[in-house]
């Protein structure tokens, strides 16, 4: 496709497709917030909300007032999902609770998962900057580095991680890429503290260069952990590598970027299923005959079960991370192997997980190594593929206006 091509059929997945979903099903307009646990036509199987979904639609429908045209209906959207959160989520004790009902009333506490906070900041600093809030600014600053202080001590125990003393990738993922949108509107010297000690962890600690490859585990003193050595999680450690691409381009680090570029194509090289398409989900190096712990996503009644090196488990926003990172790739290098593995990601995604061929705007989300259709699903995903599209057009406009 031409690049004008490209970026017409992203604008019309996006606001043609994808957004229309959301404001038909998900928008909860009686009680605020957004509804994520929908099926593939939209129909809501369970009211309940998520705080990552809530932080996750603040921050989208933020960033689409801030950078695609500000439509007031945007900003309208991600004013109520940001008044139910506030109004709602906190507790006499100062965390955020992890569930709310539809009404708002606490289903589950925080039980030590950052991550809902975390994209909560996230889109309370994007809406802050849409609606020329500073109080709002303010309250994302304070949670970010709360989250971190908390996140740094070494007795803390991890969202999905077993035992305390271990902290995983995601952690330093999350505290960049905010770090990153919030150094663009202003210096902060401790918000810059925590950029670079993730760009340390990200670049020199959690890389394995035995492998070439990003552990997504490590202890807190920066140790590999047994076991996880030459394992590699694809999506994640290809989804970071973009981001510290962006904060490479922030401080107008080339070197850093290049390096950030070699590293996302090892990670496709090694990662990449050439015979049935797609990302694996991760990799065990030289483990031939290991037993992978069964995967069962939020929102699904999968069971996913893999022997052997590598774990097959396919994954929808893994390829909508290919696709921003390879595009960022092909935008300022033009090299081949960023446009082969960007054809070879949006071709899997139309291929299996998309759902335009049964009149549905929702995707398939997770699949085995095929990824088999299931009837019914009972989640959406509110951030990664709208992300990967507002991401991709503005990229695609720089490209265009470039040639």
């Amino acid at each position: 496709m031409s690049l004008p091509a490209l970026r017409k059929r992203y604008h019309e997945d996006l606001f043609e497709s994808a957004l229309p979903v959301w404001d038909m099903h998900g928008i909860d307009r009686e009680y605020g917030g957004i509804l994520c646990f929908l099926d593939y036509d939209g129909t809501c199987v369970d009211t309940d909300k998520f705080l990552w979904f809530q932080g996750r639609g603040i921050w989208i429908y933020s960033y689409l007032y801030n950078h695609f045209g500000q439509d007031p209906r945007h900003l309208e959207i991600a004013g109520s999902i940001k008044e139910f959160v506030i109004d709602n989520a906190p507790q006499a004790d100062g965390w955020w609770a992890d569930l709310l009902s539809r009404e708002g009333k606490i289903l589950r506490p925080f039980s030590g998962d950052l991550y809902g906070m975390y994209f909560v900041a996230e889109g309370l600093q994007e809406y802050a900057q849409a609606a020329g809030d500073d109080d709002t600014f303010e309250t994302a600053l304070d949670l970010v580095k709360k989250l971190y202080r908390l996140g740094e001590q070494p007795d803390f125990q991890h969202p999905g991680i077993p035992k305390p003393g271990v902290r995983p990738q995601g952690f330093w993922m999350v505290n960049l890429r905010i770090a990153t949108q919030v150094l663009r509107q202003r210096d902060d010297p401790e918000i810059r503290a925590i950029a670079d000690h993730c760009l340390e962890a990200i670049i020199d600690k959690h890389f394995n260069s035995e492998i070439g490859l990003n552990n997504e585990q490590l202890y807190f003193d920066f140790r590999r952990v047994e076991g996880e050595e030459r394992k590699s999680l694809f999506g994640h450690s290809i989804e970071i590598l973009w981001m510290v691409m962006d904060e490479a381009l922030r401080r107008n680090d080339e070197a850093l970027w290049d390096l950030c570029a070699e590293r996302i194509h090892h990670h496709l090289e090694v990662g990449w299923d050439h015979v049935y398409g797609g990302l694996a989900h991760m990799v065990n190096v030289d483990a031939g005959g290991y037993v992978w712990p069964p995967e069962q996503p939020v929102g699904t009644n999968y069971d996913f079960r893999f022997v052997g090196e590598y774990q097959y488990m396919k994954s929808m926003w893994c390829l909508t991370e290919v696709l921003i990172a390879t595009l960022n790739v092909v935008e300022r290098t033009g090299l081949e192997w960023a446009s082969r593995f960007f054809g070879l990601a949006q071709e899997a995604i139309d291929a299996k997980f998309s759902l335009k061929a049964e009149g549905l705007a929702g995707y398939i989300l997770f699949g085995d190594r095929k990824v088999t259709r299931h009837d019914h699903v009972a989640r959406q995903d509110n951030y990664h593929p709208p992300r990967q599209l507002m991401l991709n057009i503005q990229t695609l406009d720089r490209m265009i206006e470039a040639s």
